[in-house]
């Protein structure tokens, strides 16, 4: 991923940190060539100031008084862009910026559809003309999604990312042309990874792709993704074989994440890592702590006390879940890394 990026002048890495939530790989990130990092949650954003990550983009709209006063805390000790998409949110962050004897910078952020916030398109420039009244918020950009990642295939996911950026390209003109300056802007995610950059209207777009660091076995499902090796398992070891075609698990729901399907009435399990061990299952059923493989061969050489790897269909959400991460080389535990930033919210 940074040596493609470090190529690319149409775009510019802002790996979102949703998955790992881990300071010392967003260095690793940096380091490599991203121009920052982008996430979701204002309270990883504090833990990752105090580890020295200073040029964040918060990619949701904070509200509440305590939140607000926090971040205008923050903005004093870091480059921090948090979204906004409504007037009286700004004037709020601005009112309580004033009394901190700060600046807080906002980016815009545009609305692509469910499931998004965001300020619809066709509004985007009268709402900035807006927003730079207030005196203690500072405009800095644009950014959005876009709707591509239940798009599995490339050319639908370019098709329908470039035609955003059609649109982003535009906006940004007709803002610059009344005066506003937009410096900032980003647009994409790991679906759109290796699309974004080859846009050829707009230079330095970050695009906040996250989930390459872990990957799962439903992100190599779409094309253009299966470069990226999943790197997080479960460990799980067999406890019970009651049947000769079914064998048990002390792992379950709570400890390896369900994922949802594209209509969200059907959800999907983790597999085994070994593909000789895979292709012999039927199905994997979980309950809350336990899993029930059912073999299609009930000879299959699964014996009580094995160990297996269990790669999960959603890394970000199964990360989540422990406290610690063991890195593992060539077989061997080579680092030990705490997941402070698991509950942060």
């Amino acid at each position: 991923m940074a040596t493609y990026y470090r190529e690319k002048k149409g775009a510019a890495l802002l790996p979102h940190q949703k998955g790992h939530r881990l300071p010392v790989i967003a260095k690793k990130q940096i380091d490599a060539g991203a121009k920052g990092v982008s996430m979701t949650s204002f309270g990883l954003a504090e833990y990752y100031v105090r580890c020295g990550i200073d040029n964040i983009l918060i990619t949701a709209e904070l509200y509440g008084k305590n939140k607000i006063r926090r971040l205008c805390s923050l903005s004093k000790h870091a480059d921090l862009t948090t979204s906004v998409d409504n007037i009286e949110n700004v004037r709020q962050i601005s009112e309580q910026a004033l009394s901190s004897g700060t600046k807080v910078n906002v980016a815009v952020e545009i609305y692509t559809g469910r499931s998004s916030c965001g300020v619809d398109i066709n509004n985007v420039k009268s709402f900035v003309k807006e927003l730079v009244k207030f005196r203690a918020t500072n405009f800095k950009g644009l950014w959005l999604l876009g709707p591509e990642s239940s798009m599995k295939s490339f050319e639908d996911r370019q098709r329908s990312h470039f035609g955003w950026l059609d649109k982003l390209a535009k906006l940004k003109d007709e803002i610059e042309d009344a005066g506003i300056s937009v410096e900032m802007l980003s647009s994409g995610q790991l679906c759109t990874w290796n699309i974004t950059p080859e846009y050829p209207g707009l230079s330095n777009v970050g695009v906040q792709a996250g989930n390459y660091v872990f990957s799962d076995w439903c992100t190599r499902g779409y094309e253009g993704l299966e470069v990226f090796d999943c790197a997080l398992t479960v460990l799980t070891r067999c406890i019970s074989r009651p049947k000769p075609n079914e064998a048990m698990f002390d792992f379950g729901m709570i400890s390896c994440s369900h994922e949802e399907t594209e209509d969200y009435f059907k959800v999907i399990g983790p597999i085994f890592k070994d593909p000789a061990i895979q292709e012999g299952v039927q199905e994997i059923g979980l309950r809350e702590e336990l899993a029930l493989a059912v073999l299609k061969d009930p000879n299959r050489d699964i014996k009580v006390g094995d160990v297996l790897e269990m790669v999960p269909p959603h890394a970000d959400t199964t990360a989540k879940m422990y406290d610690v991460y063991y890195g593992i080389r060539n077989n061997e535990v080579e680092v030990i890394w705490p997941n402070y930033g698991r509950g942060l919210l």
